[in-house]
């Protein structure tokens, strides 16, 4: 069993387990476009899409499982970069509706985003830790890219610290990236070297700005405004 994992990588049957949880979190979004308040303000043909979207998550996940089973990792890579995306875009059409009606939202239904918020954070951190990971060498495939610069700058690779000269980055490195970029607005310990990882940057600390301090400020205000 370990050579099975093994053989077809082990950080690739990772990128699967997180873009299931990234599926799962979104599908549970309530005030989305296919539910609650947005979906009346939605054509009716658009409604009817919606329709289809956990039956397409479930085949997308069932295709990686698939794929990774089948060690077809180049395949693999490609549809979680396109499953990435897709979820990406979720993502900012969910922030910019949410954002665009919370102001027409009564008390009760107010109430209710806060779950939703606490979702689309932690989709938020996580798709933009896969974005990183994607980008910086060596990456998810695990290949040490000598000629393919760095995305990042970890401390570990700007010094010659003690115990850390075969140092590279693993998940958990490109997870606390982008969970301090959601809360700090900004980078910490990593600084941004590319101007891709720049601009994902970017995309993911204005995200957590509209989430924290627009979304979640003005659910605030409301609710302490209503009782």
């Amino acid at each position: 069993m370990r050579n099975f994992i093994r053989d077809r990588g082990t950080s690739l049957v990772l990128v699967v387990g997180i873009m299931l949880v990234i599926m799962l979190l979104q599908s549970a979004i309530s005030y989305t476009l296919a539910f609650g308040q947005l979906h009346i303000r939605l054509p009716i043909d658009a409604r009817l899409l919606t329709d289809h979207v956990d039956a397409a998550r479930l085949s997308l996940g069932l295709l990686m499982a698939l794929l990774w089973g089948l060690g077809r990792k180049p395949a693999l890579l490609k549809l979680v970069v396109v499953i990435n995306g897709a979820a990406t875009l979720v993502l900012l059409a969910h922030t910019a509706s949410l954002a665009s009606v919370l102001a027409g939202l009564g008390h009760q239904a107010v109430a209710a985003l806060f779950a939703d918020v606490v979702l689309m954070a932690l989709s938020n951190i996580l798709i933009f830790s896969i974005w990183y990971w994607i980008i910086d060498p060596p990456g998810v495939e695990e290949r040490p890219g000598e000629d393919a610069p760095w995305a990042f700058l970890f401390p570990q690779r700007g010094g010659n610290l003690p115990h850390y000269e075969a140092w590279v980055p693993r998940y958990a490195d490109y997870l606390f990236v982008a969970f301090t970029t959601s809360f700090a607005f900004s980078p910490t310990d990593a600084l941004p070297l590319t101007r891709l990882a720049k601009m994902l940057m970017l995309v993911q600390a204005a995200v957590s700005v509209i989430m924290l301090t627009g979304i979640a400020g003005s659910a605030i205000s409301i609710l302490t405004g209503g009782s």
